[in-house]
């Protein structure tokens, strides 16, 4: 069981294991966060998140031999499926990004910046639970490769290596409860509202202004950025001996992926929006 301390910020010890976290009580309790049970998920993640990477393998070997396989055959016809898709994890991502939010702006108004990516959020409140389910969305989104591969589209390297490699982080990240993931959440679960609102309305055959997905792209790429600049500022007062709650080993990981993250949403952007395409 953790054990809780009043210091500022507050420590909770399991196992020979400290988190540090800024304490946050929400006002009310919805649904399933009635439930919430911090230490089964600490251990879930804790034993588990290794898996991340086997899945995240097969995963990668699958989508390329579904690709094969659907050479020779006709595009399948999911309009209905991916609608319900789509809507599905809007409907989801919203309410993320509702509950982390309300979390996140109250750290912003009471706390610094710097305490905002040094300390984890309260392990047995909402936020936590929202940053559980978070993890385990990112293990039910490869499903979203599955509607490229069925209907036969581009499936561009970006599509598949984030959707991998973001399952082995986030799962990562879920053992330590990554102080920095209270931006990495928010900002994911807010930019993936908008992107699922859309595919599902496209989905549904309604055309919708080019510049709604270059606004997508263009939050997609801002948070790639946001990433790599607490991966900086994480290091850089790690380094100074301030607490962090991320480890070295998490802080790689973190600094790998979203470098190459922006530099490949920025190259998909220039080509997507800014190359002027060749008529033939």
């Amino acid at each position: 069981m953790f054990n809780s301390s009043t210091t500022v910020p507050a420590i909770r010890v399991e196992e020979g294991y400290t988190l540090y976290y800024i304490p946050y009580q929400f006002g009310s309790l919805i649904g399933p966060e009635k439930y919430w049970d911090e230490n089964w998920a600490f251990q879930f993640f804790s034993t588990n998140w290794s898996h991340s990477i086997w899945i995240a393998l097969l995963y990668s070997v699958a989508v390329h031999a579904g690709e094969r396989w659907m050479a020779e055959r006709k595009p399948f016809n999911l309009k209905l499926p991916l609608i319900i898709w789509s809507a599905a994890l809007a409907i989801f991502s919203l309410a993320g990004t509702i509950r982390m939010g309300e979390e996140f702006l109250y750290v912003l108004r009471t706390r610094s910046f710097l305490d905002s990516i040094s300390y984890s959020v309260d392990p047995s409140e909402p936020a936590a639970f929202w940053a559980c389910l978070f993890a385990i969305s990112k293990l039910i989104e490869l499903g979203d490769t599955l509607f490229i591969v069925a209907k036969k589209k581009e499936l561009i390297f970006l599509h598949w290596y984030h959707h991998a490699v973001v399952l082995v982080y986030v799962w990562h990240s879920a053992t330590e409860l990554v102080a920095g993931g209270r931006w990495f959440i928010t900002m994911n679960y807010a930019v993936h509202t908008l992107m699922y609102a859309y595919y599902a309305v496209t989905a549904a055959g309604f055309r919708l202004p080019r510049g709604l997905s270059m606004l997508i792209t263009t939050l997609q790429t801002t948070q790639m950025l946001v990433g790599v600049a607490i991966s900086f500022t994480v290091l850089h007062y790690k380094l100074q001996g301030r607490i962090m709650q991320q480890s070295y080993e998490n802080l790689l990981l973190c600094f790998a992926i979203y470098s190459s993250f922006a530099v490949l949403f920025m190259n998909f952007f220039q080509k997507l929006y800014l190359e002027k395409k060749v008529k033939t």
